[in-house]
């Protein structure tokens, strides 16, 4: 029993430390949902140029670190007429190039996994556009995305406020209640798969021996200083996001596990791998079943699969060509705890947020209209 709630004590401090993540990513969501309309996003990401995926990349580098918002920010977007590449690359980029990941990786493991993360999103960036390309049937993509809207009118929510000038809607009280709306839409749609996550993730924690993680990765826990070879670059890497599929607990949350991951002898390419894989995690692969249908969510997942086995041994070998591969294998402490930090008044700040969301969606109505639906 003592296990058992260590388990679900660690699961719970997971959840505590990517918290304020999830909240202000699902805050973008709702406002992309209700600030901007399809013709705009049509407009501004509709094709698969180079300059559009690099903005695609841009919005989501602004947008949030958790998996599951992003997920929803990228459903927004799609259905509003962005092509699925640059969807992709939204989706991709919203959980590898953001500030708050780079720094909680920064303080747990150093600098250089901060500046390999950020290598590793672009490189995906690069090889999804590439696979997606020659691989992604643009009548299913079309399909996914009618699904996808179906499923958002069903739910309920709004594109577009009617005037189309972002400064009314912020600046109205109808246009608040709608954003609020839109973010407890959202969460209605994965709750259960977020606390499913974070309550497997902590059971594998605690449950699974380290000798477990040594065996899945060629040349973990040997110790000394050595350059693995090639087939351990490339085993770690693709083993990875099996790991992840399994032990997924959101973009913020993979951090304590990679950094575990590294501390036990695994290779630079395969903890940045690793970083990557929230987006092939089971509980993403299901949510994205649920908004696109499985043909399209298993064919995205492995696209996404291969650009992040690609990118995570690139890096690898990007940085070992500079002799920049860390050396250092720090134990992994105690990561994941309640404590009074940063995290607390985050959390407290988006807490707050929520709440007042809460409020003009529940109780400060006074007579304005749920979401109607959008104008498109």
């Amino acid at each position: 029993m003592q296990q058992v709630a260590e388990a679900f004590l660690t699961g719970a401090g997971m959840l505590w430390q990517a918290l304020w993540g999830l909240i202000f990513g699902y805050v973008i969501s709702a406002s992309i949902q209700v600030l901007v309309t399809r013709a705009q996003m049509a407009r501004v990401l509709g094709k698969p140029g180079a300059k559009e995926v690099g903005l695609a990349g841009f919005f989501g580098f602004v947008s949030s670190s958790c998996s599951f918002a992003a997920l929803a920010a990228s459903r927004s977007i799609f259905v509003k007429g962005a092509h699925p590449v640059n969807a992709l690359a939204f989706l991709i980029a919203s959980t590898n190039l953001v500030i708050e990941l780079g720094i909680v990786l920064w303080l747990l493991v150093g600098w250089r996994f901060t500046l390999g993360n950020f290598a590793l999103g672009a490189f995906m960036i690069l090889y999804a556009w590439a696979l997606a390309a020659v691989a992604l049937p643009k009548g299913l993509a079309e399909g996914a995305r009618k699904k996808a809207e179906a499923s958002e009118q069903g739910e309920g929510h709004h594109h577009g406020t009617g005037s189309g000038n972002w400064r009314d809607t912020l600046a109205s009280r109808a246009g608040w209640q709608h954003i609020a709306a839109a973010f407890f839409m959202e969460w209605g749609m994965v709750w259960k798969e977020i606390l499913f996550g974070f309550a497997v993730a902590g059971f594998i924690t605690v449950f699974v021996p380290q000798e477990v993680w040594n065996a899945l990765f060629i040349g973990a826990g040997q110790g000394g200083g050595e350059e693995p070879g090639f087939l351990a670059v490339l085993e770690n890497a693709a083993v990875a996001p099996v790991v992840a599929f399994f032990t997924f607990i959101g973009s913020m949350g993979n951090v304590p596990l990679a950094a575990m991951l590294w501390s036990k002898g695994a290779s630079f390419g395969g903890v940045m791998a690793f970083l990557g894989a929230d987006l092939v995690a089971a509980t993403v692969v299901w949510v994205h079943a649920k908004y696109y249908g499985w043909r399209y969510a298993l064919l995205v997942s492995g696209l996404l699969y291969i650009a992040m086995v690609a990118a995570g041994i690139t890096v690898h070998y990007l940085f070992a060509a500079f002799g920049q591969i860390p050396t250092e294998r720090p134990q992994v402490g105690e990561m994941v705890r309640f404590a009074v930090d940063h995290t607390l008044f985050l959390n407290i700040g988006f807490l707050v947020v929520a709440g007042m969301l809460a409020w003009l969606n529940f109780g400060g109505r006074q007579g304005t209209p749920r979401h109607s639906g959008g104008r498109g």
